[in-house]
């Protein structure tokens, strides 16, 4: 007898490896998982949750259970907190699993959806974890000992594949920015073409104006008061024609001039902010100023290049709650109000630090080279 248990498990194994190899998706893997352990030891009512601490994201499925419970990120870390608490070992390290002693009490039938018998939680790795429950067996008993192993062996399997699983999202989500970011670059070299274009019909039509006022000068041996008129009509009109006729037009006022004004933050609450982690900090730049002299802690994303250079150096690091703080202008250009605006399109926390770096070098805080 022991014998054929010990075979009837490793056949369940060896199917439910087989059944869940050719699957790359998070949630079929669930949903497969639960079913096969359902099924295994004669369960109705079950569910499964993965809570994924690094993207703030849950995902579940469930068998069984008429009203089915969504829980939040928040909700699933407060039920994840309590079942480790109540497992045997009260911890567990990457790719284990443990079983949670008496489920029915850590996890009521009113906040589950369905009396549990059996619970235990799995941990991928630290910021990938998992909660299993399952209902009262139709054999009305105790999971024997041979039993648990082998829906801890189950689960094992399953947390490989789930591995697998986000790092094959991951590279999707990769690609799929990349894709993005290469879309961007064509139609910025569109643009530019477009621009090169436009520069040479101005150019042609400056010639020929040049031409036109030299002939007149030529002819009337001197400036009158109409002529001068009608030579500032005639700049404006070709200007008002160049923007347009195209969407690279110079504007009649600077972007910064019409937009609201981002809040400042001085240098000492800045330098504070960046010791407790709380902000992050840009060179709004070219990158030629930015290598002669910047802060130290400082990453550089000039505005001409801010669409390709924000999702690689800044945009997947930069946490919700953290402060961005923008530094960088001279007498003619302000680059930390162009950039600032961008960034208030991702961001809610955005603030430009009053003086940039001849301010923060005064209070003797470190710059680079």
């Amino acid at each position: 007898m022991a014998l054929d248990r010990q075979f009837f498990h490793l056949q369940t194994l060896y199917e439910f490896t087989a059944e869940l190899s050719p699957l790359a998706a998070t949630d079929k893997l669930l949903e497969a998982f639960l079913l096969m352990v359902m099924g295994t030891f004669g369960v109705s009512q079950g569910g499964v949750m993965l809570c994924d601490r690094q993207r703030r994201e849950v995902r579940s499925a469930s068998r069984g259970i008429p009203e089915p419970r969504q829980w939040t990120f928040d909700e699933a870390e407060k039920q994840l907190y309590r079942g480790f608490q109540a497992t045997e070992e009260r911890r567990l390290a990457p790719m284990s699993v443990g079983f949670v002693v008496d489920p029915q009490a850590i996890f009521p039938e009113t906040e589950m959806g369905a009396a549990l018998h059996t619970a235990l939680l799995f941990m991928v790795d630290d910021s990938l974890l998992g909660l299993l429950v399952l209902g009262t067996p139709f054999a009305k008993r105790a999971l024997a000992k041979e039993e648990q192993e082998l829906l801890r062996g189950l689960t094992a399997n399953c947390m490989v594949f789930l591995k697998n699983a986000r790092a094959f999202e991951t590279i999707q989500a990769l690609n799929a920015d990349l894709r993005q970011t290469n879309a961007d670059l064509r139609q910025t070299i569109t643009d530019l073409t477009e621009a090169r274009h436009q520069i040479r019909v101005l150019e042609f039509a400056k010639g020929r104006l040049k031409q036109l006022i030299q002939r007149e000068v030529e002819r009337s041996g001197r400036f009158r008061a109409a002529d001068m008129l009608l030579m500032v009509i005639l700049s404006a009109v070709l200007a008002l024609a160049f923007n347009y006729s195209s969407p690279n037009g110079i504007p009649v006022l600077p972007e910064a001039a019409l937009q609201e004004q981002a809040p400042r933050v001085d240098v000492l609450t800045a330098h504070q902010l960046l010791t407790r982690g709380e902000a992050v900090l840009v060179d709004a730049r070219p990158p030629e100023l930015f290598q002669q002299k910047h802060i130290a802690e400082a990453v550089n994303i000039p505005a001409p290049l801010f669409d390709v250079i924000y999702p690689m150096k800044l945009g997947r690091t930069l946490k919700p709650e953290q402060t961005v703080l923008v530094y960088g202008r001279t007498i003619s250009k302000r680059y930390d109000e162009d950039v600032t605006q961008r960034l208030l399109q991702r961001h809610d926390q955005v603030r430009i630090l009053e003086g940039g770096v001849a301010a923060w070098e005064e209070r003797g805080f470190a710059v680079a080279p």
